[in-house]
């Protein structure tokens, strides 16, 4: 796997994270933005971006606020969870994977 790592300003001018994973369809570096699972307080996600200097694709994870409406969870995330300088970023490519589902049996089956 190949890595490489974003400074938080870089990280930032391209906008990640984004403000809004559901609105990165305006962004012009932003490629998809994934949930990953939810942690205690918030959410670990995944943003695919591309680096403007390499013009390939990135992943990096970050943590961000769970919006529960009125309940109290917390505080949201020290810097997206991110720790130091840098970020670690790897590098990813789009690849068509078959996933096999357990699905209910129709009538028409028997």
């Amino acid at each position: 796997m190949t890595i490489r790592h974003f400074t938080r300003e870089q990280l930032e001018d391209l906008g990640i994270p984004p403000t809004d994973p559901d609105e990165i369809d305006f962004e012009e570096h932003l490629l998809a933005d994934e949930h990953v699972t939810t942690l205690k307080y918030t959410a670990l996600r995944r943003c695919i971006f591309r680096a403007d200097d390499d013009g390939l694709t990135y992943a990096v994870k970050y943590e961000a606020p769970i919006d529960v409406g009125d309940f109290e969870v917390g505080d949201g995330p020290d810097d997206h969870g991110w720790y130091g300088d840098t970020v670690k970023a790897d590098r990813v490519e789009p690849r068509e994977v078959t996933v096999v589902r357990w699905e209910p049996v129709s009538e028409e089956g028997f």
